[in-house]
């Protein structure tokens, strides 16, 4: 019979080592986070391809610098007989007929448009430019998005550590009160208060847990995920980087996608400015068709063709190009304003990032010294009560003054992550190192 188990249990070792069972939730890292989202979220896509119809429609305005060829087929049918061919000598009279067929082929090259399709592929290019920088813009909303998240999810569960801990703790002190109590060495009322204590650490924690749970499927969500199935890793106690000079404002405004976007907008209105201009310039250009012309039945079918040079130059049209005129005049001034709007704002989006920074740090500093010392009054009045010189109010008043600490602090170290987020959305290095 043990011989028989042998090869049976040979073979589950060999198959436990090929084929591990699942040890619960992947982790997930903030950098796989963010390629997860870049890679899967629609708008950053549809961004993508607003920038390839940009970059086709320049193509299909380019073409119109060069030959153009058209085919026209036609019959028709007259009310009285018309000559099916011009005359082609004296007195050779051509055929007449009511019916009418011919096709011919139709070319057409510009030779002079007065700038304006020059003009307006440059209109093209910079809305290929212009979308590009709404992609990049898409993308830092994106990544900021990503990171609040992941950050809030990091200090949630670093909160609902410290309450498991409280609340084991509580759980510890409620039970050698009630054998205290049992004993009667403390009143009812000294029990009470841990029940009470107790009570409210397990609904603080319920509550931690849920918004946990939110932020873990919003933060799927993002990512193109149904389920959230992942657990976050990291350490939210780690400092960020230096924060760069005050003086770099400038550098930083030229870094914003929407900044670039405004200029490119006023670059923009001018092209359509100067190409309305270019409306009182002629047109000229060298045409050309060939075909064939045959009466009723096909008869008399014969090739005919022209070719010369043509020029055009509009002479009155009411009013039109004049208002045209005005109408991006209007247009270039509006984009000039709102690009002094956008860089106001973005100058006072960085000066408060700023701000927010050192406030979280010096608040950080603050919290650090008030948890150091929460704790040594929680373990003085630990000590007073175990050994019968302390009351149990001022032991559960200590703890609770040492959990509020500790949550403040965790809040403190998320407050200086989230203000660093805020900083690098409002100086446009958010997506530096995930855009070419």
């Amino acid at each position: 019979m043990r011989s028989s188990l042998k090869p049976l249990v040979l073979g589950l070792l060999l198959c436990a080592l090929l084929f591990p069972a699942k040890t619960g939730a992947k982790t997930l890292t903030l950098d796989t986070a963010i390629k997860k989202a870049l890679s899967t979220h629609p708008e950053l896509r549809s961004r993508q391809e607003e920038i390839k119809a940009a970059s086709y429609a320049r193509k299909a305005t380019a073409a119109n610098r060069w030959l153009r060829a058209d085919l026209v087929a036609q019959a028709e049918r007259h009310s009285d007989p018309v000559a099916v061919l011009p005359i082609k000598g004296w007195g050779q009279f051509p055929a007449f007929s009511r019916d009418i067929y011919f096709w011919e082929v139709e070319l057409s090259l510009p030779l002079y448009e007065g700038g304006r399709v020059a003009r307006e592929v440059k209109i093209k290019e910079l809305e290929t430019l212009v979308q590009k920088s709404l992609l990049h813009q898409s993308t830092e909303d994106l990544i900021a998005n990503v990171k609040q998240v992941y950050y809030q999810i990091l200090y949630l569960k670093t909160l609902a550590q410290a309450q498991e801990e409280q609340l084991s703790l509580l759980k510890r002190q409620h039970q050698e009160a009630a054998f205290k109590y049992r004993l009667g060495k403390i009143a009812k009322l000294d029990l009470l208060y841990f029940e009470r204590a107790l009570r409210e650490e397990e609904a603080a924690l319920l509550a931690t847990k849920e918004n946990l749970r939110l932020a873990k499927h919003l933060l799927a969500l993002l990512m193109g995920e149904e389920r959230p199935d992942f657990e976050v890793t990291g350490d939210l106690q780690a400092a960020p980087s230096d924060l760069p000079a005050e003086e770099e404002g400038e550098t930083y405004l030229a870094a914003r996608p929407d900044v670039k976007a405004a200029a490119l907008r006023v670059k923009q209105a001018e092209a359509s400015l100067e190409r309305a201009k270019r409306a009182y310039w002629p047109t000229v250009a060298l045409f050309s068709s060939y075909g064939r012309r045959a009466g009723a039945g096909l008869h008399h079918d014969e090739e005919v063709w022209t070719a010369g040079l043509r020029f055009e130059l509009n002479l009155f049209d009411s009013g039109g190009k004049r208002n045209r005129l005005r109408e991006n005049q209007a247009q270039v001034l509006a984009a000039e304003e709102h690009l002094k709007a956008v860089r106001l704002k973005a100058r006072e989006e960085i000066l408060t990032a700023l701000t927010q920074i050192q406030t979280a740090r010096a608040q950080l500093e603050k919290y650090q010294a008030t948890e150091a010392y929460a704790r040594e009054v929680f373990e003085r009045e630990r000590v007073r009560y175990q050994t019968g010189a302390g009351a149990v109010t001022d032991l559960l008043s200590a703890q609770e003054a040492w959990l509020r600490a500790k949550t403040a602090l965790v809040k403190a170290y998320y407050n200086l992550k989230t203000a660093r987020v805020a900083f690098e959305l409002a100086t446009g290095q958010m997506s530096k190192e995930y855009l070419p």
